[in-house]
């Protein structure tokens, strides 16, 4: 959504890895040597694999989209520590069981247009709408519709109620057959499963 000049996410392996040389540069501390390092700028979308070993940097503000999953493997901390001073617990068996050693492909530019699907997998699709004026859109009974103001002001119409939105504000619409009118100026994310 935003960040400083210079910032930057690290995203997967500049080239193919055995899990020990993974392994040793996490006891080495030099994991961060090992990743594909990307300088960002507002309007970047990455797709990240489950799996894919990746850090976001200092001074970016994300819209982060998901799998519902309460499975996150730390292997490096920069040595943070927790409320009580001690170092974070890092996760380094459990990740090298399941991280992909593969190097990363290259990132793609975001795609351009007033509506356009920035991700899509098995587990959910994330789709960018710009307004000017108004549109209309519809959510199904498949799967409810989260939508998130990155931009703009305007406000949301469905079944005769009216929301006023703005920049920061997420809505759910739940899974039903229907349409909604978005008016304003304003870009949002939708995501829905």
């Amino acid at each position: 959504l935003d960040c400083e000049p210079g910032a930057a996410l690290y995203c997967g392996f500049a080239h193919d890895l055995t899990k020990e040389a993974l392994k040793h540069a996490i006891e080495g501390g030099t994991l961060t040597d090992l990743l594909c390092r990307v300088p960002v700028k507002r309007g970047d979308v990455f797709f990240i694999p489950a799996g894919t070993v990746h850090a976001i940097g200092a001074g970016i503000v994300i819209c982060e989209i998901q799998q519902n999953s309460n499975t996150t493997y730390r292997v490096y901390d920069y040595n943070r520590r927790d409320k009580d001073g001690n170092l974070r617990p890092l996760h380094v068996e459990k990740a090298l069981e399941v991280a992909s050693l593969k190097a990363a492909p290259p990132h793609e530019d975001t795609p351009d247009g007033d509506e356009v699907t920035l991700a899509s997998c098995d587990y959910f699709t994330v789709r960018r709408l710009s307004v000017r004026g108004e549109c209309v859109s519809a959510v199904t009974d498949a799967s409810f519709l989260s939508v998130t103001v990155t931009e703009g002001a305007g406000a949301l119409s469905m079944h005769g109620e009216s929301i006023p939105v703005r920049k920061g504000d997420t809505l759910f619409i739940p899974a039903q057959n229907g349409t909604f009118t978005v008016s304003g100026t304003l870009e949002l994310i939708l995501a829905s499963v």
